[in-house]
């Protein structure tokens, strides 16, 4: 086994990655990285010493040019692929490259918060929330998650919480990991939580806080969400057509009006046998690290 010390340089992450107060922060790299060919390492901010860069989004020039990089490694949380020839290894939902490793945002998120044990034993629920619907987006540029949005929103308020369409006279303020946060969401039956686009794996949080807030998660976005979460747990718009459209809402609507249907529903297993086999697979740590050795030589 190696004995080569590493030292890793995180570099242009968002607030909070470093001293581990966002729910996407650097434990997780750490906890992942600790299984791997590398996991003889310490992270540290001085570049003179460093010798593999753990970069997230577009490639400093400067930052890269430095020094010679024993490993580059990059994570795109986003769905634009920035110049993946750059690095050793990139980590994202968007895998048809051959030094990418299939990361999407929404396990990251789960692994780094210990979320997983509550969504495989989640209690069960046993009244219908109060409220209808919650709806909670600052990116208009969507135009599939804004008409989903307007087609229930037409059939019962919405209550939109963000900068887009708001039409509660607030916006929630709470960090989108927090308990607050959760409890807003569980008052309400539903939640749309589309993502920004739909390619590849590419799934951020959006679809993991309605299961932990125990309201039913109304999704648009990758199909491979599938593989991640029983597709019988959510209200899933299967593609852009007016029949699809047309059936989700049908769904919204019928298990609005029967409370008995909307506690079947709202209680169904978050991940089934398949779920759990790819899992195992694919997005447990174990199975990560084997992936990331895979492309590291």
């Amino acid at each position: 086994m190696s004995t080569e010390k590493y030292y890793l340089l995180p570099y242009n992450w968002w607030p909070g990655f470093d001293n581990k107060t966002d729910a996407n922060h650097i434990g997780f790299y750490e906890m992942l990285l600790s299984k791997t060919k590398l996991r003889n390492f310490e992270i540290t901010y001085d570049i003179n010493i460093a010798n593999v860069l753990l970069e997230a989004g577009n490639p400093n020039e400067d930052i890269h040019k430095f020094k010679k990089w024993k490993y580059k490694i990059n994570f795109i949380d986003e769905q634009t692929l920035h110049q993946y020839e750059k690095y050793d290894i990139v980590l994202t939902g968007i895998n048809h490259i051959k030094n990418v490793v299939d990361l999407p945002l929404s396990v990251a998120y789960i692994h780094c918060n210990n979320f997983l044990p509550y969504l495989l034993n989640r209690p069960k629920f046993t009244k219908v929330p109060g409220n209808f619907c919650s709806f909670i987006v600052s990116n208009p540029k969507c135009q599939v998650r804004n008409n989903l949005f307007y087609i229930i929103n037409n059939y019962k308020k919405v209550n939109s919480m963000g900068d887009f369409a708001n039409n509660v006279g607030y916006k929630i303020s709470y960090p989108y990991w927090s308990q607050d946060f959760f409890n807003v969401l569980g008052s309400h039956k539903f939640m749309i939580c589309c993502e920004n686009t739909k390619m590849e794996t590419y799934t951020t949080e959006k679809i993991v806080n309605p299961y932990l807030s125990g309201t039913i998660p109304i999704y648009w976005g990758s199909h491979n969400i599938k593989n991640i979460f029983n597709p019988d747990s959510m209200l899933f718009l299967e593609d852009e057509s007016e029949e699809s459209f047309n059936k989700l809402i049908q769904k919204v609507i019928e298990l609005d009006n029967d409370d008995e249907k909307y506690l079947e529903f709202i209680n169904r297993p978050i991940f089934t046998e398949q779920n759990i086999k790819f899992w195992n697979e694919n997005y447990i740590i174990d199975s990560l690290a084997r992936k990331i050795d895979e492309v590291l030589v």
